[in-house]
């Protein structure tokens, strides 16, 4: 990434995946920060919205492309994700809780295996001609996915047509289209949530046996908002399939969905501005993940012996980021904009509550320096245990006893803080508290 920074092909394609992940993100964000309801299935609904547009321009697509082929993509990528919201959300949205994550979970789950086996020879008729499209001889592509040029007439590229085959025009075209989306996708978001009916959404998140009892239809409500989600998930999938010119089932694991919920974690439920950040904090720090050479340890049973292995930090970003989401919804449940729109108010309460936080360190800057020693310490050990016993005899007890070590300094660190500060408290400084 650090050496593309300045090659536009390839910071317009980061920003792209960016705004898809944003129009991703603002959409679930709908769901589970302003109906309060809690949903995993969202990457079903992308995955939906790109196999519909992938499969439209396969059957209809031409040589050169066709503009009308490509915009209706969109269009029947948005009707199909509804569709699916529609099915899914009928039945499950009676549920609350984490039995709604499961079964939203399923239903995506669902999707996705059925893609994955779809495996048996079948023809459609394309209306008005005589032509029939064969799908197979994996139905939909199976694990290996498609390409929307394999299709009848092959390739649909209009924009590449269009910009007369340049790459970088291309993606300048996307990178244009892309952040219009996300835009629209705002904007539309936003002024639901500020109409009448928003209103009646966040009564339902705030309360909803007090927003039956005033009148509002909940099962209306819920619907609507799955349908509208899942229709904005749909202009996502059509987005990527269109861009990418290749759908597949790896494209929209349940990891996918674990990673668009961290978003919409880490931004704040509720809060727009703040979901956009942290898509942007996010994708960048995965991009700059993958630029680490560093291993750390895992243990391994191989062949009857326990022994050490080492793995690249960048590939553990499917471990990395659940135990994210575990810390961000321990310490800061409600997001780095705590639910709130970013705006003047918001920037001047963040600015004073850095001010106190500063001052604090500077007044007592003990338990700051211990804080450092114990993660810079933790963080050099996990990858420094390997070279320092390599080929060292009996080196799997060595670096056990030395990651031991590390974490007996870390946690001495830990409880050496929580010292500092009830001696404080003890000694009456009403300001002292806890990190």
């Amino acid at each position: 990434m650090l050496e593309g920074l300045f090659n536009f092909p390839i910071v317009a394609n980061h920003l792209i995946q960016i705004g898809i992940f944003c129009i991703l993100a603002l959409s679930l964000n709908l769901i589970n920060g302003s109906l309060g309801a809690f949903s995993l299935g969202h990457h079903g609904f992308w995955g939906m919205g790109g196999y519909a547009a992938a499969a439209f321009v396969w059957v209809l697509g031409s040589p050169d492309g066709s503009l009308l082929v490509f915009l209706g993509s969109f269009v029947v990528a948005m009707l199909a994700a509804a569709i699916f919201g529609l099915l899914v959300g009928t039945p499950c949205l009676r549920l609350r809780g984490d039995y709604l994550a499961i079964a939203t979970l399923g239903f995506a789950e669902i999707f996705v295996i059925c893609v994955r086996n779809s495996q048996t020879w079948y023809s459609i008729a394309i209306p008005f001609t005589n032509r029939n499209v064969v799908f197979g001889p994996r139905g939909l592509g199976g694990a290996a996915g498609f390409s929307p040029g394999d299709g009848f007439n092959g390739g649909n590229d209009i924009v590449l047509t269009l910009v007369g085959g340049s790459d970088p025009a291309r993606k300048a075209v996307y990178l244009l289209l892309t952040w219009s989306l996300v835009a629209a996708t705002f904007i539309l978001i936003r002024n639901l949530i500020r109409s009448g009916h928003g209103r009646a959404i966040h009564a339902i998140r705030d309360d909803e046996t007090a927003a039956e009892l005033i009148g509002v239809n909940l099962f209306r409500y819920k619907v609507l908002v799955f349908v509208v989600a899942a229709a904005l998930a749909g202009v996502a999938g059509a987005l990527f399939a269109n861009y990418s010119a290749n759908v597949s089932p790896n494209h929209f694991l349940m990891m996918q969905g674990i990673r668009i919920l961290l978003m919409v974690v880490l931004g704040g439920l509720g809060s727009m501005s703040g979901t956009l950040i942290a898509v942007i904090v996010l994708y960048t720090s995965e991009q700059l993940l993958g630029t680490l050479e560093t291993h750390w340890p895992f243990f391994s049973f191989s062949a009857g012996e326990f022994s050490m292995v080492y793995r690249p930090v960048k590939d553990l970003w499917q471990v990395l980021f659940p135990l994210l989401l575990i810390v961000m919804m321990l310490r800061w449940p409600r997001g780095i904009t705590r639910g709130r729109e970013i705006s003047k108010g918001f920037l001047i309460d963040a600015l004073a509550e850095r001010r106190a936080t500063f001052q604090r360190w500077i007044e007592h800057p003990i338990p700051m320096l211990l804080a450092l020693v114990q993660w810079g310490q933790l963080l050099w050990a996990l990858p420094a245990s390997e070279t320092l016993f390599q080929g060292a005899p009996d080196a799997t007890p060595k670096r056990i006893a030395f990651l031991a070590a590390s974490l007996a300094i870390f946690s001495a660190g830990h409880f050496a803080r929580r010292a500092y500060w009830r001696r404080r408290l003890q000694n009456g400084w009403v300001g002292a508290v806890q990190p």
